[in-house]
């Protein structure tokens, strides 16, 4: 079976002979699996990417989240410096970007020099090659969850309320940042689509998300689209009153925690997207039994008129680098379990 092929039919709407199942992001999980450090990448991508393949291919996804968990890195070519933290993902040692200013001069990110960035590009590169029958999909921050990356929080948070313009022209430096990396990738045909995680959105008010951020959020998913790529829009937290706003963004796929029914998704949002996500990743995936690993899968799916269309199976966020290996296969086997 293609899995690659199976997912691009699933994102044209075609019917699926099985339910399509991905393990969401997962990449320091694999990290873990594979024994290997975020911090040592720069120094044999190569192998990295071999490892992570091992990984993977050992497993029923037809998803692979390239790079998940360090999508910090094309700060780097900014003059971002990444602080490695076994217990988080990569952030930025201190914020970058204070006023509009800081933010002049950066139309034009170039990523080829920056070594954790490059290396991940070379990892990504191998991750194509030993795993050709996979759907491959590069995670990258969107727009404002960027802006809480280059920015001190407590700043932003006052900028939200008094200076418009600036939320917008981070936003816009981080729709760039994402660019550089897509558009390295997707010009070198190493990925297949995009995920742009951008939860952070439920942290600012609604009339900033409309008029701001969601443009933003249009904006670098038309520009993955018009590369050729798949798109994968992945909200978690309080979304349930910003929910109705976010097949505005343009993504061809709409990941969601487990704070919304995906019934209730599919209710307000009809065929418009494909549904994936949702099946609680902490208190099932990476603390349940077998049993009710699947028991969550079926409520989760409870109400689809058709989980064979316009669906894929994902827990509701990234897996926690700690997930047992028997968990993730156990989640995994319960698409077949649904037939």
């Amino acid at each position: 079976m293609d899995r690659r092929e199976s997912i691009k039919n699933v994102m044209r709407g075609e019917r699926s002979e099985r339910i399509p199942r991905a393990v969401f992001g997962g990449g320091r999980w694999a990290l873990r699996q594979a024994g290997l450090r975020i911090e040592d990448l720069k120094d044999d991508p190569i192998d990295f990417g071999d490892r992570i393949a091992d990984v993977f291919s050992s497993l029923d996804t037809d998803m692979v989240f390239a790079g998940s968990g360090l999508n910090s890195f094309p700060a780097e070519a900014i003059g971002g410096v990444l602080a490695f933290d076994e217990k988080q993902a990569p952030l930025l040692s201190f914020p970058i970007i204070e006023k509009s200013s800081d933010a002049k001069g950066l139309d034009t990110i170039d990523i080829s020099h920056s070594p954790y960035t490059a290396a991940l590009v070379e990892m990504i590169a191998r991750l194509r090659k030993c795993l050709p029958d996979r759907f491959i999909c590069v995670t990258s921050w969107g727009p404002f969850t960027w802006a809480m990356i280059l920015c001190d929080w407590n700043s932003l948070q006052d900028k939200i309320v008094t200076d418009r313009p600036f939320v917008n022209e981070i936003c816009e430096l981080g729709i760039r940042l994402s660019q550089a990396l897509i558009t390295t990738l997707a010009d070198s045909d190493l990925i297949d689509g995009i995920s742009i995680p951008d939860g952070a959105t439920t942290l600012v008010p609604d009339d900033i998300y409309h008029d701001v951020i969601l443009p933003a959020e249009k904006k670098l998913f038309a520009f993955a689209k018009d590369k050729g790529l798949t798109t994968i829009f992945h909200q978690c937290g309080e979304i349930k009153r910003q929910l109705e706003l976010y097949p505005e963004a343009g993504a061809d796929c709409i990941s969601i925690d487990n704070s919304v029914k995906l019934s209730d998704a599919h209710k307000l949002w009809g065929d418009k997207v494909v549904l994936a996500g949702n099946v609680d990743v902490i208190n099932t995936v990476l603390g349940g039994t077998p049993d009710k690993i699947c028991n969550a899968v079926r409520e989760s799916l409870d109400g689809l008129p058709d989980p064979f269309i316009n669906y894929i199976m994902m827990p509701s966020c990234d897996l926690p680098p700690d997930t047992p290996l028997k968990n993730v296969e156990a989640f995994l086997k319960c698409a077949d379990d649904q037939s």
